[in-house]
């Protein structure tokens, strides 16, 4: 007995000292984060978004060059083709690092993106802004900050492209790791950040060879570094992007990512002192690794499904999710699949789909607390009928494919120039999922609220025809025309018809339809009419006269059945048909 709580004691013992040390020992990484000299971090899960440490994240700070990561977004997101060629004109002045951009030249929006990612080329955001913000940098730096606040980023504004010095342009730590992950969701971004290097050589559009070196340390140094009593490189395998930048101001920064172990980090360092920049971003990247493991909760194969829509052709769109769901969770945290459940939502399924929309969302809830919102995405189009009629009218098409294969044509001429590069497979590849990230945000055709009346199948109809009903009492009204311009019908029509026919006004097509169409329907009812008066005329006459005395059939040679049939003929003017007849209408059919 005493042998066994000996034993039983020693146990508890080791126990206690495991999980003592394991704490300690987590407390202690902790405390050495706090003690690094940068001012301002945070390390993020990619994945998952969650913060897995954080200091003075939501202080206000200046971005530096790290503001090049979302004007590179900003950019793709304002671009329909990376192949598209750039010409370098009324270029001032612009001061700090440069690919010393000349008046003339000529580069793709994929050549200056690669330039501003991996030299951190000041004037190439400037060119981008310009050109983006056609012909004015600030439309272009105003488009910065509304896309900055749409993705939560609610305490920074961009006041330049490129990060130089400014007190009206500033973010936070949090903000701009944020807006980095964002970023780096983009395929182009991805693939360019990783680049230790690119070149152009002179030819007739660009002047003179150009060899640019990733900024980035961790990409390219050959130099080592002092890193927990050690001296190693500073070069770090497991990083694949993203930015560095440096002002006075600014101080060091960097935004780098890495992966390990199936889990991507991304860290935030800012206002750096000297020398300390690499050391504190690697610390807290083998922080994150160290203490945390990606469990995968939902893989996107094993959620496809179908969703039924009323009064649509076809009446069934397909959809997928659109990526995996994982979680990142400490490697001493417990976890368990079976606290997640989820739900779907089809709010945001409005008609017409097209392949690649967003119909809805899974929502993953955590015991009862929502978590995640993962994108549904259409795998097929579908319209409702009443869209299906409409698209017959020649003002009623929509003016997107049209716009789809001007862009294709233009984007095969271009891919034909560039058939030589080596860097033309790349941005085919680039050039197809960008356009595909923008698909969900392209329905801007119609008036909001018509649009958003007639999207869904029989509410949709409902809501035309109520549209149609004001609009008709609308031209018997006191105000007359005014009160017919402000419906919403009318906006529709009017903007469909102007868009599709210039040699005759609107509004003679808009009001002249609906008379000639009363016109039509009133001439068709007195047709219908008229024939139905002349038919009863010509019947009395026909019977009266066959009741004549030399017609007269005597009676007793009449069947019962005979007469009656004979009524029933004249009754509703029945022609008899004969079997040759019979035959030649089988024939036809």
């Amino acid at each position: 007995m005493k042998k066994s709580i000996s034993i039983f004691s020693a146990l508890i013992l080791s126990f206690n000292l495991v999980v003592g040390s394991t704490v300690l020992s987590n407390a202690d990484e902790k405390a050495e984060l706090d003690s690094l000299k940068s001012k301002y971090i945070v390390l993020m899960d990619y994945n998952s978004g969650k913060i897995l440490y954080e200091k003075n994240a939501e202080k206000k700070m200046y971005p530096a060059s790290t503001t090049k990561i979302w004007t590179a977004f900003c950019a793709l997101k304002k671009a329909k083709n990376l192949n598209e060629e750039i010409e370098i004109t009324d270029m001032p002045e612009v001061e700090g690092s440069s690919m010393s951009l000349e008046n003339g030249e000529k580069f793709t929006l994929l050549q200056l993106l690669q330039s501003l990612l991996v030299h951190s080329s000041n004037d190439v955001g400037y060119v981008l802004a310009k050109h983006y913000g056609n012909g004015d940098p600030k439309k272009f730096i105003d488009f910065m900050n509304e896309e900055a606040s749409k993705y939560g980023a609610k305490n920074t504004h961009f006041n330049n492209p490129h990060g130089l010095p400014d007190t009206d342009h500033y973010t936070t730590a949090m903000d701009m790791t944020t807006l980095s992950r964002v970023a780096y969701s983009n395929e182009t971004i991805k693939n360019i950040v990783a680049m230790k290097s690119v070149s152009f050589n002179a030819n007739e559009n660009s002047k003179f060879d150009r060899l640019l070196i990733n900024s980035n340390k961790f990409l390219t140094s050959t130099m080592t570094m002092d890193y927990k009593g050690k001296n190693i490189p500073i070069k770090y395998d497991i990083v694949d992007g993203m930015k560095t930048g440096f002002t006075d101001d600014a101080g060091n920064c960097l935004v780098s990512t890495a992966e390990k172990n199936g889990v991507r980090l991304i860290g935030g360092i800012f206002f750096a002192p000297s020398g300390s920049l690499y050391h504190d971003s690697r610390t807290i990247l083998d922080y994150g690794f160290d203490n945390y493991k990606t469990v995968k909760v939902l893989k996107k194969e094993d959620y496809k499904g179908e969703k039924k829509v009323n009064f649509a052709k076809p009446g069934t769109i397909k959809y997928t999710l659109a990526n995996d769901y994982s979680v990142t969770t400490s490697k001493n945290e417990s976890f368990s699949k079976k606290d997640y459940t989820k739900k779907y939502d089809f709010d945001k399924l409005n008609m017409p789909v097209k392949k690649g929309d967003i119909i809805g969302t899974l929502n993953v809830y955590n015991k009862g607390t929502l978590v995640s919102n993962i994108a549904l995405v259409a795998e097929n189009g579908s319209q409702t009928y009443f869209q299906y009629l409409l698209s017959f009218l020649p003002f009623g098409k929509d003016d997107k494919s049209s716009e789809q294969k001007e862009d294709n044509t233009s984007n095969q001429k271009e891919d034909k120039k560039e058939s030589k590069k080596d860097s033309d497979a790349e941005a085919k590849k680039d050039d197809k999922k960008s356009k595909s990230e923008s698909t969900a945000s392209k329905l801007k055709s119609l008036p909001e609220k018509f649009t958003s009346e007639i999207s869904n199948s029989f509410k949709g109809i409902t809501s035309f025809f109520s549209e149609i009903k004001d609009f008709i009492v609308s031209i018997f009204n006191s105000n007359g025309l005014e009160e017919i311009e402000k419906n919403n019908l009318y906006k529709f029509l009017d903007k469909k018809i102007k868009s599709k026919i210039d040699f005759i006004p609107s509004k003679i097509i808009i009001l002249g339809t609906p008379l000639l169409i009363i016109l039509i329907i009133l001439i068709l009812i007195v047709s219908i009419i008229r024939d139905k008066i002349k038919r009863k005329f010509s019947s009395k006459k026909k019977r009266k006269s066959e009741l004549s005395v030399e017609d007269i059939t005597p009676i007793e040679e009449i069947s019962p059945s005979e007469i009656k049939q004979d009524e029933l003929k004249q009754k509703y003017n029945v022609k008899e048909i004969d079997n040759d007849d019979i035959e030649n209408k089988d024939d036809n059919n």
